[in-house]
């Protein structure tokens, strides 16, 4: 009997135990949401090419480095750019197709290389588009939506920013010009871009398009008698060791876009997409700034080195006559006119009829 009840005692002892583990709430752990509150956010990598060559601040230098600045910290470091420069992944054209294909993210270009791709950004390289950096500035201002929707609908690419490197002079070794008459008998390089090239032969002398790589060397040789580029282009590629004259003639505005995959973009989130928009727009206004003032200290220094610099010419509205009676000859090449109708809506002026 003892036995017996030593038995019911224990078993009595065990059940008393589990109803009170039973009873008991479990504790809950915040462990593993601590731990999820701590995780690492993703990371974004975004390859960012161009073509100037690394060394003392250029333009694409100059915009590039802000805008990696910009970025994180507007992204605190979640995005990370990475940039080539120096065109060591392709020339500008070869490096958009890249940025197209999500190989590269985003590139930094001239934008007659987009023409290529999305023709109704040909608008920019019609001559006399522009005649001050102020209607550039108003343009861009009053058709962002438009050029971004355009960019998308031709060639899968977002435009982060529009830049400017203020006006192609024309810098010349044999003499002065200071009319179009000046200009007759004179050979002069020119981009491979139809556009330029039939605005020279409008003004009744020899445009020569020869590859950049080579321009140097053609004026150095008497090849050609000049070539025409912003006054920064000059000044760093020491055409004042080879000519002695520029004419301030404003028929082509240096224009460059950022432009960045469409896809690639819109997989980030909302915020990071906000945040590289910002960065793009900061970028740009503080380049366009560095821009006019890199503008005056590179033609300062061309005074300085002996270039004899001439304002706009007395007769330039014939020079801009000339050049825009070539617009309808591309209107077919530009296709939609939505973008050239736009710009000329917002400059109040009228397109040459075909």
């Amino acid at each position: 009997m003892k036995k017996i009840s030593l038995v019911v005692l224990v078993l009595f002892l065990i059940s008393l135990l589990i109803a009170g583990c039973g009873g008991a709430k479990p504790e809950t752990s915040t462990e593993p949401a601590k731990e999820a509150a701590k995780a690492p956010e993703k990371k974004y990598v975004m390859k960012f090419a161009h073509s100037e060559p690394p060394g003392p601040q250029g333009p694409y230098t100059y915009y590039s480095n802000k805008f990696i600045e910009e970025v994180n910290k507007r992204t605190n470091g979640q995005v990370e750019v990475q940039l080539y420069p120096g065109g060591q992944l392709g020339g500008e054209q070869r490096v958009i197709q890249d940025v197209q294909n999500n190989i590269v993210q985003s590139t930094i270009v001239a934008v007659n290389n987009v023409t290529v791709f999305s023709p109704s950004m040909g608008a920019f390289d019609l001559p006399y588009m522009f005649t001050s950096v102020a209607d550039f500035d108003k343009v861009i201002g009053n058709n962002r939506d438009l050029l971004d929707k355009k960019l998308v609908d031709e060639a899968g690419l977002i435009s982060l920013s529009w830049t400017q490197q203020d006006f192609r002079v024309l810098n010349t070794s044999k003499g002065p010009v200071k009319t179009i008459n000046d200009l007759k008998g004179l050979k002069i390089r020119v981009p491979q871009n139809p556009l330029q090239i039939a605005a020279f032969k409008s003004w009744d002398c020899e445009p020569a398009p020869i590859d950049w790589a080579e321009t140097f060397a053609a004026v150095q040789q008497k090849v050609v008698d000049g070539q025409e580029n912003p006054y920064v282009s000059i000044y760093a590629n020491k055409f004042h060791e080879i000519t002695k004259y520029t004419t301030e003639i404003h028929y082509k505005l240096w224009v460059g876009p950022m432009v960045v995959n469409k896809e690639w973009f819109e997989d980030l989130p909302a915020d990071l997409q906000k945040a590289i928009l910002e960065a793009g727009l900061a970028a740009e206004k503080d380049s366009n700034e560095f821009m006019a003032k890199l503008t005056a200290d590179s033609k300062d220094l061309l005074v300085k080195a002996g270039i004899e610099v001439y304002g706009a010419p007395d007769d330039e509205p014939v020079w801009a006559e000339k050049a825009m009676s070539v617009w309808p000859q591309f209107y077919d090449k530009i296709g939609d006119p939505v973008v050239l109708d736009s710009f000329m809506k917002t400059l109040g002026r009228e397109k040459p009829k075909s």
